[in-house]
């Protein structure tokens, strides 16, 4: 039969195990709890990065020129219709140019007459064979004066004056007839770049001044969508990925993200994105809305 002492020091044994194998029940759930948390945060970031989201904006022309005369006049003939499809260089409003096209003639006219010239040279050729001969005689023999020799002298180099004035005179005249074609090829407004007239301010008989908007030209081979996004998201994305793009009542379309703002707009915190959309059969409007995924 078992005495009391050792009946107690079981007990305590027992007791000692059992609460050794309560701290590692305790430890493992714990464990398992930190566990659990760390997967959870794990794939709720990773599901939010690859989370599809879809943003809209407004579809703008990349390029959109709004053309002027730099000249004033009146406005002679309309050569094109809103909507006409236009090459570079081609004629598009044009001014009348009837007065400035005399005024162009009047100065080549003056600019080509060299008459001054030519008769300061043939005058100065023979000034100078005089100038020759009467110091040849002044030489040999003394028949004529220093004073004669001097002032056939004096009259040779106010000749070369003349001369050499009607050549500046006649730079002169070349500069003017320049600026006056140079008017003259400015009363036709021509088209800087490929597109399609949008717009015409002016029309035939109508004054413009100089600098006023006559028509408004818009590339429409390419267009521009611009968006504004939260910063997690712009922060996910690189310049130059294709990106999915729908524009309503179109259908989708793959665009190329070719700008992310540096700074977020101040009221609303969101970036400003750019992504790029061809349009080479400008089925795609400016002014339409569209969305993108990101």
């Amino acid at each position: 039969m078992m005495c009391l002492p050792d009946c107690r020091k079981e007990i305590d044994e027992l007791l000692e195990n059992c609460l050794f194998c309560g701290k590692i029940v305790i430890r493992t759930a714990w464990f398992a709890t930190l566990v659990t948390f760390l997967f959870i945060t794990y794939t709720s970031n990773a599901m939010a990065q690859n989370e599809i989201n879809i943003f809209e904006g407004v579809i703008y022309p990349v390029e959109e020129r709004e053309l002027a005369f730099p000249v004033s006049g009146l406005v002679a003939s309309v050569k094109v219709d809103e909507g006409d499809h236009v090459q570079k260089g081609e004629p598009l409003l044009e001014l009348d140019t009837s007065t400035a096209l005399l005024e162009s003639q009047r100065r080549r006219i003056a600019w080509e007459n060299d008459t001054a010239i030519v008769t300061s040279r043939d005058r100065l050729r023979i000034l100078d064979r005089q100038h020759q001969t009467l110091q040849t005689l002044l030489d040999a023999s003394g028949s004529v004066s220093q004073d004669e020799l001097d002032a056939l002298q004096l009259e040779r180099l106010q000749t070369k004056g003349q001369r050499e004035s009607s050549k500046i005179q006649q730079a002169l005249a070349e500069l003017e007839y320049r600026l006056a074609a140079q008017e003259l090829a400015d009363m036709t407004l021509t088209a800087p770049i490929d597109g399609v007239i949008t717009r015409i301010e002016k029309f035939g008989g109508e004054w413009i001044s100089a600098g006023d908007t006559a028509t408004i030209l818009v590339d429409l081979s390419s267009v521009m969508l611009r968006v504004s996004i939260p910063d997690d998201r712009a922060r996910l994305l690189k310049e130059g990925i294709d990106v999915p793009v729908t524009v309503h009542g179109n259908g989708p379309y793959s665009g190329k993200v070719t700008f992310i703002s540096p700074v977020a707009d101040p009221a609303s915190g969101l970036i400003g994105i750019k992504i790029l959309i061809s349009n080479i059969n400008s089925d795609i409007r400016p002014g339409s809305r569209a969305t993108v995924q990101l």
